[in-house]
């Protein structure tokens, strides 16, 4: 029985073993009390539990030293029952045994059961016959553990009293040899250390020197002869060579050491197997083995002779290839001396331009000149015609160009002469004159009366020249453009003269030398070598009054002939698209202002030409934009012309039916604009005509009509009104 003082609290931790490495055991015994406190260690040969003389008011564990455990237990704290240690020795037991109540004989038949196995699991313990005492050690413990343990891995543990394992076989009593009648897992009941013996060695185990020596004799020679008739196995494999290694080091036996004999057979010799003796072969197979042959035969002259074809069409190949080189390098040197005369040509073409060019531009300036002519004077007598009309029927201040406009008759200057006036009655009287005797010689206008007559007077261009100015104009222009071309290249050799021979000198740069001739970009740079013959042919060009096809022109006809052959079928597109856009278009724009904006046949031929010109060049093009604000610049003049006239006057409040006739006339010279711009709308932006119509309605027509006071101009400004929602569609 433990018996605990309520002064202390004593702690008993869990006991580490281990089965490999020896252990000690500390035992530290640690006691307090309100003085002081001690610290011993002491080792005691047996687990004891001891009281005190005065009724145990402490508390003592004392272990027996062990190398397999580690134990730390707190001791009591009273110095005083530490002194009084006390072992249990032969009188404290007999008086222990003596104050031990008897037990029933049931229980004690019970207890001779419980020591019987103690006694067969502790043997070195419970076997000390101490009577009544059969509580093993903490050795007995550990050794019956690790004996377990031993048991359990397969090891034949025989234990005794005295510690080690007797030679001679006793006479056991029958209980010791047949063992417990109590068989647990870990009981070692089979001789599994025979058995592990026999497998590794081939026999069991003896104990008696004499038979051990007499079996390991017999086990060496059969060893030995297992190795004499491995040796004279000459079939043996390599596993089975490393096998008999195994066995020859596992159970130390040496082979018999022989003299090396350099003549001697090899171990592992081998003989050549002889062939059997085959039996001669049948015709048969002889004429089968003659055909396979035959075969073989037929099939490698085949192979040889298609080795053969293939090395002459390699030399076929060869000679073609030579041949190509040839033609390569005469076609090289051919090539060298084209582009070094090219080069040459070109510089004399570039001198040769550069000294014609000047004649050129002038007798180009003579043909202008020419062809404006009629242009001025009938824009001129227009306007005189349509400001005549307007000083009847508004109050015109004084122009910046021009004298007062004034009713007042002429003046005298100091010689006495009469100072001609452009806007005085007389002048105004003379070109209303003038005026009807054209309108007479029209046919068709001298017919109508009334208002009908107004309006076509109005929508009359009034542009008819004299048939003495037809004949002069033929005249002076075909001269320009037969003998002022003819004087101007009349020192010039046949290689330059014309578009054609030129044409030719650089249609070889594009018929033989392609490549070169795409590299080069050849399609955009000769229309500057063309430039010159072209601007000659049309010298005397009059695009809006003598409409040509740029097809049925001739410089058309020979550069659409360009670079045509077998290979190249097509013409060269871009070449002409290049030529219309440098130069047909430079030639348009520099004969703009000769365009007369209130003529319809001009204005029609005018679009006509712009509608060609597109053809060749994209609408979107920089020259083509360009182009076409030059028709819009040229229409804005022309129509503008009584803009700031129309802006400072003041309209007349009482108009008599000539004054209002002549506002009539006015209206329908300036709803011509608005329905000769009808002809554009394909080809002018839709900003630049709604600008124009703008102009014309909001700036001219508009200020002059006046539909709260008469019911007429109504009529009129309705007119325009329709027209100009045309012309915005």
């Amino acid at each position: 029985m433990f018996k605990k003082t309520s002064r202390t609290k004593n702690i008993r931790r869990k006991v580490e073993t281990t089965d490999d490495e020896p252990t000690e055991i500390f035992i530290e015994k640690t006691v307090t009390s309100s003085k002081k406190k001690i610290k011993s260690k002491k080792a005691l040969n047996a687990l004891s539990f001891a009281q005190d003389d005065e009724g145990g008011d402490g508390q003592e564990f004392q272990i027996k030293k062990n190398r397999n455990l580690h134990l730390k237990l707190p001791e009591l704290q009273d110095e005083a029952d530490e002194k009084q240690q006390s072992n249990y020795d032969k009188e404290a037991l007999e008086k222990l045994r003596a104050s031990t109540p008897s037990l029933p004989a049931s229980v004690k038949s019970n207890i001779n059961d419980v020591n019987a196995l103690l006694h067969e699991k502790f043997p070195s313990t419970v076997n000390a016959k101490i009577e009544g005492v059969d509580i093993p050690d903490a050795s007995a413990i550990m050794a019956a553990k690790k004996k377990r343990e031993q048991m359990r891995k397969g090891f034949n543990i025989t234990e005794s009293d005295d510690g080690f394992i007797p030679l001679e076989n006793s006479n056991d009593d029958e209980e010791d040899r047949t063992g417990s009648r109590l068989v647990r897992e870990e009981d070692d009941i089979a001789d599994d250390g025979e058995a592990e013996f026999e497998k590794y060695v081939g026999d069991k185990i003896t104990l008696s020197k004499s038979n051990a020596k007499k079996q390991e004799i017999e086990r060496r020679e059969g060893v030995r002869e297992m190795i004499e008739e491995a040796e004279d196995d000459d079939n043996q494999s390599e596993d089975m060579e490393r096998w008999e290694e195994d066995m020859m080091k596992f159970g130390g036996a040496k082979t018999q050491s022989k003299d090396f004999d350099p003549y001697s057979q090899p171990p592992n010799y081998r003989p050549a197997q002889v062939p059997e003796i085959s039996a001669l072969p049948t015709l048969t197979d002889v004429m089968k083995y003659l055909d396979l042959s035959t075969t073989q035969v037929a099939d490698s002259m085949q192979h040889y002779e298609s080795n053969l074809e293939e090395s002459l069409k390699a030399i076929e190949n060869s000679a073609a290839v030579d041949q190509d080189l040839k033609r390569e390098i005469e076609r090289g040197s051919e090539r060298y001396n084209y582009f070094l005369e090219l080069a040459q040509y070109v510089n004399d073409l570039g001198e040769f331009l550069d000294a014609k060019f000047p004649g050129l531009e002038k007798l180009e300036s003579q043909a202008h000149d020419i062809i404006s002519t009629k242009t001025e004077i009938t824009t001129s007598r227009r306007w005189q015609n349509n400001l005549d009309d307007l000083c009847q029927f508004m109050n015109i201040t004084a122009n910046q160009s021009d004298e007062v406009m004034t009713d007042q008759s002429e003046q005298v200057d100091e010689f006495g002469r009469i100072k001609a006036m452009r806007n005085s009655v007389s002048a105004r009287q003379r070109r209303k004159l003038e005026r009807q005797q054209r309108i007479e010689k029209q046919a068709g206008l001298s017919d109508l009366e009334g208002e009908d007559a107004i309006k076509e007077q109005g929508l009359w261009t009034d542009d008819e020249m004299n048939e003495e100015y037809y004949e002069q104009k033929d005249t002076k222009l075909q001269q320009i453009q037969i003998n002022g071309i003819d004087d101007l290249l009349a020192d010039v050799s046949d290689e330059y003269r014309s578009l054609g021979t030129v044409k030719n000198k650089f249609e070889a740069w594009k018929l033989d030398y392609y490549d070169d001739y795409q590299k080069a970009y050849g399609s955009l740079s000769l229309p500057g070598a063309f430039e010159f013959y072209i601007r000659a042919e049309l010298v005397s060009w009059d695009p809006f009054s003598d409409p040509l096809d740029f097809d049925s022109m001739q410089w058309h006809k020979i550069l659409s002939e360009y670079g045509v052959s077998a290979e190249h079928e097509d013409p060269d597109v871009e070449m002409l698209n290049k030529v219309v856009e440098k130069t047909i278009i430079n030639k348009i724009k520099t004969m703009l202002d000769t365009l007369d904006g209130a003529s319809s046949k001009q204005m029609r031929y005018a679009a006509q030409v712009i509608e060609q010109v597109s053809y060749y060049v994209d609408t979107n093009e920089k020259a083509y934009r360009d182009l076409a604000l030059g028709v819009y610049n040229t229409l804005e003049k022309q129509i503008s012309q009584f803009v700031e006239t129309i802006e400072t006057a003041v309209p007349k409040s009482h108009l008599d039916p000539e004054s209002t006739q002549a506002k009539h006339r006015f209206f329908w010279t300036q709803f011509k604009y608005l329905k000769t711009l009808l002809v554009w709308r394909r080809h002018l932006p839709k900003d630049q005509l709604d600008r124009l119509g703008s102009i014309i309605l909001d700036r001219i027509i508009s200020p002059i009509l006046k539909p709260e006071s008469y019911p007429a101009d109504l009529h009129l400004q309705n007119e325009a009104l329709l027209l100009l929602t045309h012309l915005q569609k």
